[in-house]
């Protein structure tokens, strides 16, 4: 014998829990560029509706607890990241803005990854954005929300989105690298996974000092530079063995307070660190477009990277560099071939005045526009990393 519902409810709720479950519907995403807010509020919105279809316990939650009180629970995002550079993005700040309209009613968003945040959400939502069509200027943006608990993704997707700004946040246009280390790979991996799966254990495990890295970036902002560092430092003191990120940080912070010496000793431990996760280091040592020599108002940080590099090398015997110049996407072939072996050599000639030993262990190579990253030509912040000089190491772990 069936028992009754014991209230109208009781009943009302298991009829429009059943409603529920049989008519969970995700809205596929439309097969075309859109412009960006739009993109954002269609990921969005699709991440939720994958989420509220992810388990009865969700469910059962919007059922019961929606119409008596505020929504329950809570989304922290970790800034996005731009593919090629490695660097979360100025932008991240809007794109929490309209995912928090979008998701009005149904979760809060409570803002970026902080610590504070992190300590209060339930979900963590993270992203990337890379070039999808260079010769159109579409982005793919992607993302996956995953249970703060546990680290099971919950929903992933991905839009196109029309003329994306991949302006990084401040505190990464001061960087001197490229972010792509052990932490970025760990990072984008999570990204790419599937509902279901389980967001990298070493990404999971870092979160408490990204929270830290973030609250640090978001002062730089400001140009709270004590504060910023202070927060990088807790970063450190937390994270198990030294990070790319934290190092960069950390030497962004002494450079914006004119402490040199302490900010070539940060980049020199970055130097190292680099070098065993990729054996390269992207150095930021940037040229104007059309240019021979890198731009003169950033000499000091270039003599930090040259010099440390230089010496680096010296010291490893077996230690062999190439250094690889590299061109934006304008001008002819033979113009930006020469122009980045040029580049390279300038660079080349400036180590060897530090360590005379480099011209016999280095080669100079250019590339040309063949290995832009970017490739927009667009000849500004956004595809600098195209302006680049990589310096490749070869037997030089100790």
């Amino acid at each position: 014998m069936t028992r009754a519902f014991r209230t109208p409810q009781t009943a009302l709720a298991v009829i429009m829990l059943c409603g529920l479950i049989s008519c969970a519907h995700v809205e596929p995403i439309p097969d075309r560029a859109m412009e960006f807010e739009e993109g954002i509020r269609v990921l969005a919105s699709n991440l939720a509706q994958q989420m509220e279809g992810s388990g009865v316990g969700t469910l059962v939650n919007k059922v019961l607890i929606d119409p008596l009180t505020k929504p329950s629970k809570k989304i922290v995002i970790d800034p996005f990241i731009d593919l090629e550079s490695g660097y979360p993005l100025k932008i991240s700040t809007k794109i929490s803005e309209i995912i928090s309209k979008e998701l009005s009613g149904k979760f809060v968003v409570l803002g970026e990854l902080e610590p504070e945040t992190l300590q209060a959400a339930q979900y963590i939502m993270n992203g990337m954005v890379t070039v999808y069509d260079k010769q159109k200027n579409i982005y793919k943006v992607q993302a996956t929300v995953f249970d703060k608990t546990s680290g099971k993704i919950l929903a992933s997707a991905f839009v196109r989105i029309s003329g994306f700004d991949t302006t990084p946040k401040e505190i990464y246009k001061d960087s001197p690298v490229f972010l792509k280390g052990e932490s970025y790979k760990h990072y984008t991996a999570s990204v790419k996974k599937a509902p279901g799966e389980t967001v990298d254990k070493e990404y999971f495990d870092g979160l408490a000092a990204k929270a830290m890295k973030t609250k640090g970036d978001s002062l730089y902002e400001q140009k709270d530079y004590d504060n910023s560092l202070a927060y990088y430092n807790k970063a450190a003191a937390i994270q198990q063995g030294q990070q790319l990120e934290i190092l960069n940080g950390q030497f962004t912070n002494y450079r914006a307070q004119g402490r040199l010496a302490e900010a070539e000793e940060a980049y020199k431990n970055l130097l190292r660190i680099s070098v065993v996760e990729t054996g390269e280091i992207e150095s930021k040592i940037i040229f104007g477009p059309g240019l021979k020599e890198p731009v003169e108002s950033n000499a000091s940080l270039y003599n930090i990277y040259v010099r440390q590099i230089a010496n680096f090398v010296a010291a490893v015997p077996r230690c062999q560099l190439k250094i690889v110049g590299h061109c934006s996407k304008t001008g002819s072939e033979a113009y930006n071939d020469k122009l980045s072996q040029e580049r390279a050599l300038w660079i080349q000639k400036q180590m060897s005045a530090y360590a005379p030993q480099i011209t016999s262990k280095s080669t100079a190579i250019g590339r040309g526009f063949h290995e832009n990253i970017v490739g927009t030509g667009r000849d500004d912040v956004t595809d600098q990393v195209d302006r680049r000089v990589e310096f490749v190491f070869m037997d030089c772990v100790e």
